[in-house]
C-alpha cells in the first residue's frame, strides 16, 4: 500500500499560493530576527525548531495510533524528512557536522520543494500549511544560525557534504529494497514538473541529481562564505 502523490499544477493557483505564502513567511521571520534583540532571536530559533520536532513526531505519532502508519511511505528518510529533524535537533545540539549538512540539503530541499511541490502525504489544510512551514524552516534555521548566531562553513564543507551524502544514499537504497518504498526518490523520479529532470529513466536520473549537487553546493557554498565575510 502507498499514499497516492499529490503535484500542484506549476503556476496554477494552488502553487502561486504557496509560493506567496513562503515568501511571506520567510521574509517575515527574518524581518522579525533582524530587529530583535539577541535574546529574542534566540527565543524564536528555538520556537522554530520545537515546531519542527512536534510537527514530524506528532504526524507519525498519530499514524502509528490510528493505524496508517506505513513503513514504504512514512520514514522519515526523504531528504527533506531528514533536514526537519536535523533542523530542530541544531537548535538545541549545535555540532559543526549538523550545521553544514543541514546547511547544504536543507537549502537544496526547500527550493525544489517549493518551487516544484509533491506533497508524498495525505492532502488536508494541516498537512498543506505544515509542508510550506516546515519546508522554509528547513531554510531559515540554518541562515539564522549563520546569520544571527555566528555559525560558520568550514573551508570546503561543500565538497565533504557532498562525500558525506553517498553513504547515506546507499542506506536508503537498501532501505528502499528491504519495503518498497521510494525514499530520497531513489527506487523512481520524482513525479513533480522539475526541469532539472532530464529523463526518468533508472539509474540515470539519479545520476543526474547526484551531477546536479555539485553546482547547487558551490552556489550555497559561495553565499554562505560571502554573508560570513560581510559580517565579519
Amino acid at each position: 500500500m502507498h499514499i497516492e502523490h499529490f503535484t500542484p499544477e506549476i503556476f496554477g493557483t494552488f502553487w502561486l499560493r504557496g509560493i506567496l505564502f513562503v515568501v511571506f513567511f520567510v521574509a517575515s521571520l527574518f524581518l522579525i530576527g533582524k530587529n530583535s534583540s539577541k535574546k529574542t532571536q534566540l527565543y524564536l530559533l528555538y520556537g522554530m525548531g520545537i515546531y519542527q520536532l512536534i510537527s514530524s513526531i506528532g504526524l507519525d505519532l498519530d499514524r502509528i495510533i490510528n493505524g496508517s502508519f506505513l513503513l514504504s511511505s512514512h520514514l522519515p528518510l526523504q531528504m527533506c524528512g531528514i533536514t526537519t529533524y536535523l533542523s530542530g535537533i541544531i537548535v538545541f545540539y549545535r555540532k559543526q557536522f549538523i550545521f553544514e549538512f543541514l546547511y547544504f540539503w536543507g537549502l537544496a530541499g526547500f527550493i525544489h520543494s517549493v518551487l516544484t511541490p509533491e506533497f508524498t502525504t495525505e492532502v488536508n489544510t494541516f498537512t498543506i500549511i505544515n509542508y510550506y512551514v516546515s519546508h522554509s524552516l528547513i531554510f531559515v534555521i540554518p541562515v539564522w544560525l549563520m546569520l544571527m548566531m555566528d555559525m560558520r562553513l568550514k573551508i570546503g564543507s561543500w565538497w565533504t557534504n557532498f562525500l558525506y551524502t553517498q553513504p547515506i544514499l546507499v542506506f536508503i537504497m537498501i532501505v528502499n529494497w528491504l519495503v518498497g518504498g521510494n525514499y530520497m526518490y531513489l527506487a523512481e523520479a520524482p513525479l513533480a514538473e522539475n526541469p532539472l529532470i532530464f529523463t526518468r529513466v533508472w539509474p540515470w536520473y539519479i545520476l543526474t541529481f547526484e551531477f546536479l549537487t555539485i553546482p547547487h553546493f558551490l552556489l550555497f557554498y559561495y553565499f554562505g562564505k560571502k554573508s560570513s565575510t560581510n559580517k565579519a
